[in-house]
């Protein structure tokens, strides 16, 4: 009797396998022989689940998108504020030396898609950009039902992904601590769209 393989369960266990190995030798170093080597399978079987190495970091980077969401609900459960919960959403990639290489994969991700990234990459950008808007809509519209913040708080969504994203490289090229920029930046961000108490 022949043995039924779910493709998407053993992509996945391909990808788990490799999260290390990802982390410790980056994007561009990866290889397909180390993949395999990794995941116990020959270089053959890489390519009947994955269509290229980009392919597999896309869906290693997938998973520790997946943890780094459910860390976030579980922030934003237990926080009382849209202050809070916006920090949060800012602060995922600062929090711990595991978040730290995770976050030296991702600006090696920018760099490469900056310096000859392919349409593959333009693509999952685009599609974790929308998943990170819906998160911060979902905050954002939640604390303009409560009157907490005003309405035009909305225009800000793109702004927080240009702070975020600028951060990103902040830290690393003018050594800036993630944290307390953060803590500023939210701030003074409230400072300007809570709602005032009317007199």
């Amino acid at each position: 009797m022949a043995i039924i393989v779910n493709k998407e369960e053993k992509r996945k266990n391909i990808a788990l396998s490799c999260r290390s190995l990802l982390l410790e030798h980056g994007i561009n170093d990866l290889t397909i022989a180390q993949i395999a080597k990794t995941a116990g399978i020959g270089k053959g079987t890489v390519y009947e689940y994955f269509q290229n190495k980009e392919d597999i970091v896309f869906e290693i980077i997938t998973l520790f998108i997946s943890e780094y969401e459910e860390e976030f609900f579980k922030k934003i459960s237990q926080s009382d504020s849209t202050k809070e919960k916006i920090y949060h959403f800012l602060s995922l990639l600062y929090l711990n030396e595991e978040t730290k290489k995770h976050l030296s994969l991702y600006r090696e991700f920018i760099a490469i898609s900056l310096m000859d990234g392919t349409e593959e990459m333009e693509q999952f950008t685009q599609l974790c950009h929308k998943n990170s808007t819906e998160k911060l809509t979902m905050i954002i519209d939640e604390a303009i039902e409560k009157r907490e913040i005003v309405p035009e708080a909305r225009d800000l969504i793109p702004a927080l992904h240009l702070f975020s994203k600028g951060l990103v490289i902040d830290t690393q090229l003018l050594h800036k601590n993630a944290q307390s920029e953060i803590s500023r930046f939210v701030e003074t961000l409230f400072k300007l769209i809570e709602m005032k108490e009317e007199k």
